[in-house]
């Protein structure tokens, strides 16, 4: 199957349609100024990608060398049209062959999971419905194998992968976003149906390093690693024993009752009436970025792009070096075709 690719770079319309592709900061702002940036951030929208073609090759892959990795966070958001096909939120892969990394939610919503080297670091059920925007980030690292997933600001479920303890992501490889990079002859007709905003891919994890020293025990404390709110979370899980299963995977339930939040237990992303829109108010407005600074990047990345998603246009500026791929400035290829849209900077209600 043919793989049709368009490549965009920086220039002088970097601020209209093509911002998002392919240009650097300082090539569309003349400035890598971080202060000149965030006063053209409102005259300079954020950008959706639309993967809209049906059984056939699209997806973005980025254009970077990809060191070792021995720890990482990332978080998009993410609006499904179709959700009859596994849909890929990160993909690493060598050779067109080699999987590396594979993230994906399962047909229908019904599983999220995590792939390293060929091991499964989890899988856990979910309940992601189509037509609706979630935000999903996923962490791990590989001094105890540590592991989170965060929906919607909210930790979903944490634990340790003892089969990934040590293990390094080769260097060298493709990272891909809607669909994997891999047996492109048999076609691919799983994928992203639908819209990603905001792929973000930081090289440090969510969890605290004092945590991390003490992962080895029977139980974790849920304390360390806290959700985009705390408030609605912290007195409602304290310490959860794991549960090792057949695979060798430390499976930690967190929350039963999936994406229910603060009032009134109706579904995150709601109103009473059945709205489909996220109320993001309380959170963004009790929320101070400026306290971050102590915690762990990855933790930071994730409430960030979740309760303050307009910074940067899509990417927070923290990480330096470690920010792999940055949504807004990292140059990137699309296959396929795929489309790209303005929206307003409304958190969850693009």
């Amino acid at each position: 199957m043919k793989k049709v690719t368009t490549t965009f770079r920086g220039n002088a319309a970097c601020l209209g349609r093509l911002i998002l592709f392919g240009l650097t900061l300082s090539t569309c702002l003349g400035s890598s100024n971080q202060a000149e940036w965030e006063r053209r951030r409102l005259r300079t929208p954020m950008h959706k990608v639309e993967l809209t073609q049906k059984g056939y090759i699209q997806f973005l892959r980025w254009e970077l060398p990809v060191p070792e990795i021995r720890e990482f966070t990332f978080c998009l958001w993410l609006k499904s049209n179709d959700l009859t096909h596994p849909h890929s939120i990160f993909s690493y892969s060598k050779n067109e062959r080699e999987r590396l990394v594979r993230a994906w939610i399962a047909p229908h919503g019904k599983s999220i999971h995590l792939k390293i080297g060929g091991t499964q670091v989890f899988e856990t059920p979910s309940d992601i419905l189509e037509n609706r925007w979630y935000h999903v980030c996923q962490s791990w690292e590989n001094k105890t194998g540590r592991y989170g997933l965060w929906i919607n600001g909210n930790l979903w479920t944490h634990g340790s992968s003892q089969k990934t303890l040590g293990h390094v992501i080769p260097s060298g490889g493709d990272i891909v976003l809607g669909q994997e990079y891999t047996d492109f002859d048999k076609g691919l007709e799983d994928g992203i149906e639908g819209s990603v905003l905001g792929f973000n891919l930081l090289l440090a994890s969510a969890f605290d390093p004092l945590a991390i020293s003490h992962a080895r025990e029977a139980s974790y404390d849920s304390n360390a690693l806290p959700s985009a709110s705390s408030y609605a979370r912290s007195s409602l899980v304290a310490r959860i024993p794991t549960q090792m299963s057949q695979r060798g995977v430390v499976f930690v339930p967190v929350y039963h009752h999936r994406f229910r939040r603060h009032v009134n237990d109706r579904p995150a992303g709601r109103s009473e009436e059945g709205s489909r829109r996220i109320d993001l108010g309380s959170e963004r407005a009790g929320f101070d970025p400026s306290r971050l600074k102590k915690e762990p990047l990855g933790l930071q990345l994730v409430k960030l792009s979740y309760v303050r998603c307009e910074i940067g246009r899509g990417s927070p500026f923290i990480g330096g070096p470690l920010m792999l791929i940055s949504w807004s400035r990292t140059p990137v290829r699309v296959f396929g075709g795929a489309v790209l849209k303005n929206v307003n900077s409304d958190c969850g209600n693009f």
